[in-house]
């Protein structure tokens, strides 16, 4: 469906000269991933909306799409998948911010922000059949998914410090993403692809 929204946006496009019909494969390219995400962002404002948890919608995108543009990890065959997997992460975590309190709300960003580093500084990038990494693309990622995740745990150290619950936000979200990057890891060994 995506496809096909995208095709005739680009045709238009070039019907009326804005697009050059020569690099129509790239527009069509971007017109869908534009589209995909424009859709993950209405339905994390939808569920932000039903489980009335704007601030940990907000601060789980805001901490994970910079964060996993870098990192690679697992990424869905169809977009449709994708959207799916958007939401049910979403929801993990206005549940888990909603139901994480006490002892463990005071040790999570701790173990979070430990785990994900590890798996970070290992493994990160890694890289998808869809989106292969040259050498100097990794060195580039690999240092960029280190910076941002030190920045993020410099920023979820101060909420903690500070007794914000946005710190549990920040460690969910790390350690969703360590989930991510775990299970790329392991799809690419299964599919035979050479770790950068």
């Amino acid at each position: 469906m995506l496809q096909r929204i995208s095709e005739n946006i680009v045709s238009w496009q070039i019907r009326k000269n804005l697009l050059k019909d020569d690099q129509r494969a790239l527009y069509l390219y971007a017109y869908e991933v534009l589209i995909n995400q424009i859709i993950n962002i209405v339905v994390a404002v939808i569920i932000a909306v039903i489980m009335r948890a704007p601030m940990p919608v907000f601060v789980f995108l805001a901490s994970y799409i910079p964060l996993r543009s870098y990192c690679g990890g697992y990424h869905a065959k169809t977009n449709g998948v994708c959207t799916v997997v958007s939401a049910i992460l979403i929801l993990i975590v206005c549940l888990l911010e909603k139901y994480i309190v006490g002892t463990a709300a005071l040790f999570l960003p701790v173990a979070g922000f430990l785990i994900s580093g590890i798996l970070i500084y290992i493994y990160a990038p890694v890289p998808d059949r869809n989106k292969l990494l040259d050498e100097e693309e990794t060195r580039r990622y690999r240092l960029k998914s280190r910076q941002l995740w030190l920045a993020e745990v410099i920023a979820g150290g101060i909420f903690w410090f500070v007794n914000i619950r946005v710190c549990v936000v920040l460690a969910i979200s790390h350690l969703l993403l360590s989930i991510m990057l775990l299970y790329g890891v392991l799809k690419n060994n299964k599919m035979g692809m050479k770790e950068q």
